[in-house]
């Protein structure tokens, strides 16, 4: 059997291509954007974690903070105490004055803690003895102490000096010692309320792990592990947990962390936690492979998809082409079996109607006016001939392949409609409403092809419309303005009916090239067979049907297009 170049092989794949095309790029799409956005979600709840954790782990200082700063305010704050403090006083009343005063007020202030705590006292006032610990070298912070000192032994101490220059009243500080030992200090600027005059400093020492010691420093939650330290406003570690120290060159290498910090109230020190960035992207590769498998999964899905439809199209294209390969090659027996409603059914059974008419009308013609059936079955030949609706199939292709579902149901809609009114039933007279129809339907198959090229007008009264007139007497002239008039980028056709003194005038107009009149006369001397073939058989069936006095004429000119008159009798079969 002879085949189509391309056909056996090209539809279904480029029609498949396509569909893969299509599926492609809304998974692709998808899933980075579910990507993106899952990453970015991880990302936020890590920082979302470790500020918790940070604002946690800051609270729980500067609730211990709060207890060391009960103990400074109630010392700060007893004016009996600072009565006692300030006051001076003989020799012989000083021992009395501390012992009844000043010792019971600090024993009980240190009650109000239950950690190690070491209150120290330099006082302005001399008279009062000194009250102190030797420490010989070692840890200064053991149990709850209170120590009283003259303010002249701060008289060379640098930090002392510091402090009382500044204008902080109360300020957190590591002085001398507590660097070694991991202590912190709280200092305090003493003053008489009544006299508004200095009584000395105080210095509240407490142990750093008292504050700190107990925060979470393990992680952040979500799996995600972190280090956390309290670091200064030099960014330098003031205190870290010894078992899960921060990376030694950290600082150099800070691109590599996450850094969240929250500044501790009352101190120029912040808890900050540093989170690797390698530890984000193990969440990130994580939705990353789960996102890819989603992918994956829905590609196969909608590939499996796909390869269905475009095999169901593919398949009934490929009938209605191989029957129509039989029908050009003279098998008019040939029928293509459909079932159901769709356009797909449509096209079959008027192709099978359009072979069924064709049938009968080769057998007519051996039967009775074997010139008349051999015009009009000449006239289905030429019109309906296979390569038109080869081509118009070839273009159905192409718009599948397009994905222009709505050109391709238009176009094969048409189709149909178009060989409906066609075959007719195998009559060869039609009331003229349905002969506009039908040149409607090819102009309307046409102009999906032409897209913004051709332009049409109809100028038909009503009053014509329920005459009856040989078929097909219309759309062959359409078809030769498409063919041989169309010479720009557009082409504009009119088509005029009107009653004439008792007979119906019909008119196709173009706007085409045109004729010379040599080639008018050699379309109807018929001497050139290749030359106004369809031209020549409306007019000879129009003659057959009605008369001599009824037929086709042509007037036309180069460039000035072309004018075909049709006249018909009014006639009711």
């Amino acid at each position: 059997m002879k085949r189509f170049p391309g056909f056996s092989f090209s539809f279904g794949y480029k029609l498949m291509l396509s569909y893969l095309l299509l599926v492609m790029i809304p998974v692709v799409s998808i899933g980075y954007y579910a990507y993106t956005t899952s990453v970015q979600y991880v990302k936020e709840q890590t920082i979302q974690n470790v500020s918790g954790t940070l604002k946690q782990a800051r609270d729980n200082i500067a609730e211990k903070m709060k207890v060391v700063e009960r103990v400074d305010s109630q010392i700060h704050l007893d004016q009996a105490l600072q009565h006692a403090l300030n006051k001076k006083v003989e020799p012989w009343e000083s021992y009395q004055t501390t012992s009844l005063n000043v010792i019971p007020r600090l024993e009980a202030t240190l009650n109000l803690t239950s950690n190690d705590i070491l209150v120290d006292l330099f006082l302005h006032n001399d008279t009062l003895p000194e009250i102190y610990f030797a420490a010989a070298g070692g840890e200064p912070l053991k149990g709850k102490r209170y120590q009283l000192f003259h303010f002249d032994r701060l008289e060379h101490v640098e930090w002392a000096r510091a402090f009382q220059s500044s204008k902080e009243q109360s300020l957190w500080q590591q002085v001398e010692e507590d660097t070694n030992f991991g202590n912190v200090s709280l200092l305090r600027k003493m003053m008489d309320f009544n006299t508004v005059s200095p009584i000395g400093l105080m210095r509240i020492t407490v142990k750093m792990d008292d504050l700190f010691g107990n925060l979470n420093f393990g992680g952040s939650g979500e799996g995600v592990s972190s280090y956390m330290a309290v670091t200064d406003e030099y960014n330098k570690p003031v205190y870290e947990n010894k078992d899960n120290p921060l990376p030694n060159d950290w600082a150099s290498r800070s691109g590599e962390f996450m850094q969240i910090r929250e500044p501790i109230e009352g101190t120029n020190w912040k808890v900050t936690a540093l989170v690797p960035l390698h530890e984000l992207e193990k969440g990130a590769n994580k939705v990353r492979n789960v996102t890819l498998l989603v992918c994956l999964i829905s590609f196969a899905i909608l590939v499996a998809i796909s390869g269905f439809v475009s095999s169901y199209f593919s398949r009934h294209i490929k009938r209605v082409v191989f029957s129509l390969q039989s029908f050009q090659e003279g098998n008019f027996a040939k029928r293509i079996r459909y079932s159901g409603k769709d356009e797909f059914a449509q096209m079959a059974k008027a192709f099978n109607e359009m072979a069924e008419n064709i049938e009968g009308l080769i057998q007519e013609v051996y039967v009775s006016n074997l010139r008349k059936k051999e015009a009009e079955l000449e006239a289905l030949q030429a019109q309906i001939k296979p390569h038109f609706l080869y081509n118009t199939l070839s273009s159905i292709s192409r718009l599948a392949r397009l994905g222009e579902l709505e050109k391709l149901h238009k176009m094969v809609s048409g189709l149909a409609t178009f060989y409906r009114l066609t075959l007719n039933q195998g009559k060869a007279i039609i009331p003229i409403r349905e002969e506009i129809r039908q040149v409607q339907s090819y102009i309307d198959i046409q102009k999906i092809k032409h897209i913004d090229r051709l332009e049409v007008s109809y100028d038909i009264p009503i009053s014509v419309w329920e005459y009856d007139t040989v078929k097909l007497i219309l759309q062959p002239f359409v078809e030769n303005a498409l063919e041989h008039a169309m010479y720009d980028d557009r082409l504009h056709i009119r088509i005029v009916a009107y009653q004439d003194e008792g007979t119906i005038v019909l008119k196709v107009i173009d706007n085409g090239v045109g004729m010379n009149a040599e080639t008018m006369s050699n379309i109807f001397a018929n001497q050139d067979r290749s030359i106004g073939y369809g031209i020549r058989n409306v007019n000879e069936r129009i003659k057959l049907q009605f008369g001599e006095s009824f037929g086709v004429t042509l007037h036309s000119g180069p460039g000035i297009g072309t004018t075909v008159r049709i006249v018909i009798p009014l006639y009711k079969e």
